[in-house]
């Protein structure tokens, strides 16, 4: 920080100016600084003080006096404006006694806000009260730094304490979203969740970098906390615009207009580029080019919500709710940049709550097509296991059909399922040639009721009159004997009209090992043939493997005596 000696003038520092006015005027030439600048002051007829205009020059810099008539600055005081990128500032104070002071900025002495979009100097200092300032500021790329220039004092800190409190409400607040989408996605995998985390974590960058939250945290240079706020601006259009596409509704936008939501991420990079690095010529140009680049953006955003909602989109209302607070802050501060309002060029306050409010209900509208999505993707699952079933049952009885047992016969016999056995009905051929297909249907339902599948009991209908049962458990041939003997009882009850009872017979293997499907079902159907030989409307098993290798089986008749076949 530099001091100049201080300097008198013969003029009247204050005679012509409105009191604690702001004006402004393009500087004399740099060599001629510290004395023109005092008498340049005290000339009204040089400064334009209607702040319609914020002239900035590539070339020149720009002066910016702050009448101090009736104003006696405090020890304290600070120059605080808009927080934006500038390559040299110097402050010149101007006594009442006509006496100087003069001092130079560099990026080292700012401070910033902790709760505000503004940054903070010192001010140089003299013996007797001060009539104005004099801040000259070369190569400014934003004519905010010039319009919200002001001496005031530094924030006490229980009023920053509480201004910070409710920023780091409102920060929390958007943090929910990020939570919530990274639950959405484990459950479903869609694009359009990524988009929106990456647009709500850029709104958050956005809304702690420029409410100055950041600053309690990060000792961040003038150009970092920039290129922080410019990036996080980009990517929040960039991923908005990429979520939104990629959320309605299919067939809601047509193809061109998705590819101009596209286009907006090369827009987006250029005019950031130009904004943060353009210089010499181009810079009197670069805040209103930037500006004026988000017409294009916020055209193509319109345009695809309208032609959605034309379309008949639900989601897309919720799109056009949360944006319209952030489009209609955008739309006043570009209008008020251009001089079309006396609206502030920062609107920052009410930018971090229409930022807050798009992220709530943005969000909701994600959450909603997650849930119409996820319903989508259940009924389609629903309606797959209904195929499913149709394949793997048989239409008659409900029962797995043999295609849909053999896909399962491994996993079972894993499960312990070990003991097989094959039911045949004995002279079904007679039911249906007597009473009809009909009724043959309903004797058949009638079994598939007897067999009654359990969670340790898988009932399968092989075809014709041929049941299989499948089953774990040491009683497991108890249980599979018994089923078959209730089957006659449960058809005369559910069938009645029949001329005799309907029997079964049944063959049975309980496994020692791993044994395939073919195999154990050959030999199960080998000791039902012989059940049908030995006189029907009984069981034969295999007492072990061993026995079954030697060939040792039993017959187990409707008198539940186990006998011996040789």
């Amino acid at each position: 920080m530099l001091a100049a000696p201080a300097l008198s003038t013969n003029a009247d520092a204050t005679h012509g100016f409105a009191p604690g006015g702001l004006c402004t005027a393009l500087a004399p030439q740099a060599s001629q600084r510290g004395r023109s600048t005092a008498v340049l002051a005290g000339d009204p007829g040089k400064w334009d003080c209607t702040g319609a205009t914020w002239p900035i020059s590539g070339s020149r810099s720009t002066l910016v006096r702050i009448d101090m008539a009736g104003h006696d600055p405090a020890s304290g005081d600070v120059l605080a404006t808009r927080l934006t990128r500038f390559e040299k500032i110097w402050i010149t104070a101007i006594g009442q006694d006509s006496s100087t002071a003069r001092i130079a900025i560099d990026h080292d002495d700012l401070t910033f806000s902790s709760t505000r979009w503004i940054m903070h100097m010192p001010l140089p200092r003299l013996k007797g009260p001060v009539s104005a300032y004099v801040v000259e500021v070369e190569g400014a790329r934003h004519p905010g730094i010039f319009s919200d220039m002001s001496v005031e004092p530094p924030a006490g800190p229980q009023a920053a304490a509480i201004r910070e409190l409710v920023l780091a409400a409102l920060c929390g607040l958007m943090c929910m979203p990020l939570v919530l989408n990274f639950a959405f996605y484990r459950v479903l995998r869609q694009r359009f969740v990524l988009w929106h985390a990456l647009a709500v974590f850029s709104m958050l960058i956005q809304t702690v970098v420029t409410s100055g939250l950041v600053n309690r945290f990060a000792s961040l240079s003038l150009m970092q906390i920039s290129l922080l706020s410019s990036l996080s601006i980009a990517t929040t259009i960039v991923a908005a615009a990429q979520f939104f596409a990629d959320l309605v509704e299919p067939g809601m936008l047509p193809r061109y207009q998705r590819r101009a939501l596209d286009a907006l991420t090369p827009w987006m990079a250029f005019w950031t580029v130009y904004y943060l690095f353009a210089s010499g010529p181009l810079l009197p140009s670069v805040a209103d080019l930037y500006y004026l680049a988000f017409i294009p953006v916020l055209a193509v955003l319109l345009g695809s919500m309208v032609t959605a909602a034309l379309r008949g989109s639900r989601t897309v209302w919720f799109q056009i709710i949360g944006w319209a607070p952030l489009i209609a802050t955008a739309l006043s501060r570009i209008a008020s940049l251009l001089g079309m309002t006396e609206a502030p060029l920062g609107f920052m306050v009410e930018q971090h709550l229409s930022i807050a409010f798009e992220v709530i209900v943005t969000s909701l509208g994600a959450a909603d097509r997650f849930m119409a999505i996820k319903n989508q993707r259940d009924h389609a699952v629903a309606q797959s296991k209904v195929l499913e079933n149709l394949a793997e049952r048989d239409p008659l009885t409900g029962l797995y059909n043999r295609r849909g047992f053999e896909e399962r016969y491994a996993r079972l016999t894993r499960e312990g399922y070990q003991t097989m056995a094959i039911i045949d009905l004995d002279h079904f051929k007679r039911v249906n040639d007597t009473m009809g297909h009909a009724t043959g249907d309903a004797v058949l339902r009638a079994v598939a009721l007897a067999l009654m599948p359990d969670e340790d009991t898988i009932a399968v209908r092989l075809g014709g009159e041929e049941f299989l049962l499948l089953m774990r458990g040491e009683d497991a041939p108890e249980r599979a004997e018994r089923r078959r003997t209730s089957i006659p009882a449960r058809i005369a009850n559910e069938v009645p009209g029949l001329d005799g009872l309907v029997t079964a017979s049944m063959g049975m293997v309980t496994m020692t090992g791993p044994t395939r499907f073919a195999t154990l079902y050959s030999r199960c159907d080998s000791l039902l043939y012989a059940a049908k030989a030995a006189g029907r409307n009984r069981s034969m098993r295999e007492l072990s493997m061993a026995e079954a290798a030697a060939g040792v089986p039993v017959a187990i008749p409707a008198s539940g005596n186990v006998i011996s076949l040789h």
